[in-house]
């Protein structure tokens, strides 16, 4: 039970934003809330620095609403976030939050209708969250006006500035009141916007909850040393021993986004890829489907996988590692979330090996390495699962029609046909069919000798053994039951 000084009541909020929180099942800060609100409340500039998944929004939209002038139709405080689906993310949390109070928020971002979103901001909204690209159109176009804006926060600012959107971010400020809150959220701070935060913020107070363990701890950091080419067939094997409830995996292109997304879907997985240029309703339902379980793995790239938050996402697969640290880091943070577990697995190829001993390094990451699964554990764990699913559905089963069944089940195990006469039974009810598999030879790809082990220090020699003769080839033979090639 939470006691009322770990409670959003020690906070000093009003009623009608402690029943927002109530009713959104909130029912104690996280340290970057206990942390932030206070401060944001009191009145200061702030540079906020928190591993994703620790409820950095809620961190500026209780006190936004706290303090927005519902009588008050116009913008008074802006979100500017780098992608549409944070945008819309932190739109709805902060409508929320806020919807006991009666505070307006409208999203602003490319792919939607500009007319709707005048529409909106025209009948009185009092929160604006966007991305700098529609927020400067709409600004330029008189549609938007920041005249009465108290409160400007930077969400994934780190973000914003690597997918280039430092010149519109200077832009928006001539519009933005220079007596104004001004506060910075991101999951890392480098060393390249700290020039951003001190045009932009006075005399800033600094929140450094991430600054020794800027990733999740809870989330175990795995990795497989594997051969470029073998990387798709490692990845399926990898889904089907693991069987994550859902998944991210992260590629460098949106080429080896389609390239990998197109291999899953010929397997017979539920997977489904998202990248920047998919028209807005397409990722849109895309998304849609994947948090309502229709689609369990999602192909995309850093910049079409910003802001996406899964609350429930077991694993995220690196397909291809990133080319800065501070990407790994929020790759990962799609795991993890509020406290919660899970598992983070890079497929690292020879080429790889120099950027993955630099990220690994950069952020102590306690690494486990990982090998490949063989097709006869593939199939011992498939085996596993399915026979403790067929002993949870069987216990509801009662005493009485076990009895009464006892004979046919007697007669079916000493059938001469009674394996042909399971497999119907289970292929019928649990819709799985039997597989054949047969993995050629791999041919793996050499790993160079002067590249060490990720985490070892460089004397240590190159990483051998582990992943790579055991890597599998391509898959012949393969036959599944509702599953078509």
């Amino acid at each position: 039970m939470t006691s009322q000084k770990d409670s959003f009541h020690a906070l000093g909020l009003s009623p009608s934003t402690l029943q927002g929180l109530t009713e959104m099942g909130y029912e104690k800060p996280t340290p970057v809330q206990l942390d932030t609100i206070p401060a944001f409340l009191e009145g200061h500039d702030l540079v906020v620095q928190s591993r994703t998944g620790t409820g950095k929004t809620a961190a500026f939209g209780i006190p936004i609403v706290e303090r927005v002038d519902v009588a008050r139709g116009e913008i008074q405080a802006l979100v500017l976030t780098p992608t549409r689906e944070l945008t819309l993310q932190v739109r709805e949390e902060i409508a929320k939050i806020g919807a006991a109070k009666g505070v307006q928020v409208q999203s602003i971002y490319g792919g939607d209708s500009m007319a709707d979103q005048v529409r909106g901001i025209e009948a009185g909204a009092h929160v604006a969250v966007g991305t700098p690209g529609r927020v400067l159109d709409l600004l330029r176009r008189g549609a938007l006006r920041l005249d009465a804006v108290k409160w400007l926060v930077l969400d994934e600012a780190d973000r914003m500035l690597d997918m280039g959107f430092a010149v519109e971010m200077g832009q928006i400020m001539s519009f933005v009141p220079k007596e104004r809150q001004t506060l910075l959220f991101s999951a890392t701070v480098p060393l390249g916007i700290r020039g951003l935060i001190y045009n932009y913020l006075k005399e800033p107070r600094w929140v450094l909850l991430s600054e020794d363990f800027a990733y999740v701890k809870e989330v175990r950091h795995t990795y497989l040393i594997t051969p470029r080419m073998q990387k798709e067939a490692v990845l399926e094997k990898l889904i089907e021993y693991d069987q994550p409830t859902s998944s991210m995996i992260f590629c460098n292109t949106r080429e080896e986004v389609r390239s990998v997304a197109n291999f899953l879907v010929r397997r017979g997985l539920p997977a489904a890829m998202i990248s920047s240029d998919l028209p807005q309703r397409k990722r849109e339902q895309v998304m849609a489907r994947f948090r309502s379980g229709q689609i369990r793995h999602l192909v995309a790239t850093d910049v079409a996988a910003r802001g996406i938050d899964i609350e429930e996402l077991s694993h995220v697969f690196v397909y291809s590692t990133p080319d800065s640290p501070e990407a790994y880091i929020h790759r990962a943070g799609r795991t993890g979330r509020i406290g919660r577990g899970g598992v983070v697995v890079s497929l690292v190829s020879a080429t790889d090996l120099m950027s993955f001993n630099r990220l690994a390094n950069r952020y102590h990451l306690q690494l486990e390495e990982r090998s490949v699964p063989t097709a006869e554990e593939v199939e011992a764990r498939k085996t596993e699962r399915l026979v403790a699913l067929l002993a949870q559905e069987a216990s509801g089963v009662s005493a009485d029609d076990v009895e009464d069944l006892r004979k046919v089940a007697d007669a079916i195990c000493a059938h001469p046909e009674r394996h042909r006469l399971i497999a119907h039974l289970i292929q019928r009810d649990v819709g799985v069919g039997d597989t054949t598999e047969e993995e050629p030879e791999a041919t793996p790809e050499p790993e160079p000798p002067s590249q060490p082990k990720p985490g070892q220090a460089q004397s240590q020699g190159p990483s051998q053994g582990q992943g790579q003769g055991q890597g599998p080839g391509r898959r012949r033979g393969r036959r599944r039951g509702r599953r078509r090639d």
